[in-house]
């Protein structure tokens, strides 16, 4: 029996946003559909405030089995190291037998700026031309793609705690938009389109006193009770999609916060899949929110895609397990 092995720059290689973006929306409508089946994530803590998550598996539509484990150690940046690691095992859905290990860092960026990029695709304005990114780290930059990748973006606005940071993130892209990098997160967000967060803070970023009529939000950051980025004000004011109900009433912060104080019901909280199965109601040119706190299909769907490529291209490494 033997394991492909797949390493960070070969899985960056096997696949593009738009691919993973579509990965994404064959896989929700899945979930809608019932045929995915998902275990809630366990969760380890670590030392050093580590957590480490397991997440398996199995969209049957597709044949898709599997799991991450991945680990956040935020401490990591003192030593140079990414937050995120991990990696996706894929097995044969018919025999069980383990068939790829791949790399998680890159494809959980990815993954994670692919599903904002689907919900931009059908919440954002056609015409929408800038768009706010707050954060500056690796889950920014992804997000910043999937956006370009769905829609025309000419101007981005920057805001990080680390300026620094920030700077970096925008002259990454300077070849690409016209960016800005921000002293304060009102400055940022005035006039955008698109709003994508992507911090662990533990209060709201943001209010909504600067915001349009028509912004669509991608809250990406927050995945713990005690972490929020989108104020109960910003909520109560906009439609709100999320992942998967289950999963945000357990984990995504400024969620349960507003449902605790009575901003918003959890009954008004609609699922991305079900959306996407009708497409009803027609949200664009509205306020929206869409929060996902991630989800093990989305891990799996786009591995499928990397593999399929890689094995296309000849890439990755064979081990004999037996």
């Amino acid at each position: 029996m033997s394991l492909t092995l797949l390493s960070a720059a070969e899985v960056k290689e096997s696949i593009t946003m738009n691919e993973a973006i579509n990965a994404m929306e064959r896989a929700f409508i899945q979930l809608a559909e019932k045929k995915a089946v998902m275990p809630v994530r366990t969760g380890v803590p670590g030392a050093k405030d580590g957590l480490t998550l397991t997440m398996p598996g199995y969209l049957a539509g597709e044949e898709i089995l599997g799991l991450k484990v991945v680990s956040i150690f935020p401490q990591n940046i003192l030593m140079n190291k990414a937050a995120i690691q991990g990696v996706v095992l894929l097995l044969n859905a018919e025999t069980g037998e383990p068939a790829v290990l791949m790399d998680a860092q890159y494809l959980t960026a990815l993954r994670t700026g692919a599903i904002s990029g689907l919900a931009t695709r059908y919440f954002a304005v056609d015409d929408a031309r800038k768009v706010a990114i707050i954060g500056s780290g690796v889950q920014a930059q992804t997000q910043l793609e999937a956006v370009a990748a769905v829609r025309d973006i000419r101007h981005v606005s920057i805001w990080s705690r680390q300026r620094e940071n920030a700077q970096l993130l925008a002259k990454k892209f300077a070849d690409r938009f016209h960016c800005e990098v921000c002293t304060d997160i009102p400055h940022a967000v005035k006039d955008a389109d698109v709003i994508c967060t992507a911090t662990s803070s533990t209060e709201p970023l943001i209010t909504a006193k600067h915001l349009s009529e028509h912004v669509h939000i991608n809250a990406i950051g927050s995945h713990t009770p005690a972490m929020s980025e989108i104020s109960s004000e910003v909520l109560s004011s906009a439609h709100i999609v999320v992942d998967q109900i289950d999963a945000v009433m357990a984990e995504a912060g400024e969620i349960i916060q507003a449902v605790n104080q009575g901003a918003i019901k959890q009954t008004q909280l609609l699922e991305l899949g079900t959306w996407l199965m009708t497409k009803n109601p027609d949200l664009r040119g509205k306020r929206t929110v869409f929060k996902s706190v991630g989800l093990a299909i989305q891990d799996l769907s786009v591995a499928q895609v990397v593999y399929s490529n890689a094995q296309r291209q000849g890439m990755g490494t064979s081990f004999q397990l037996s």
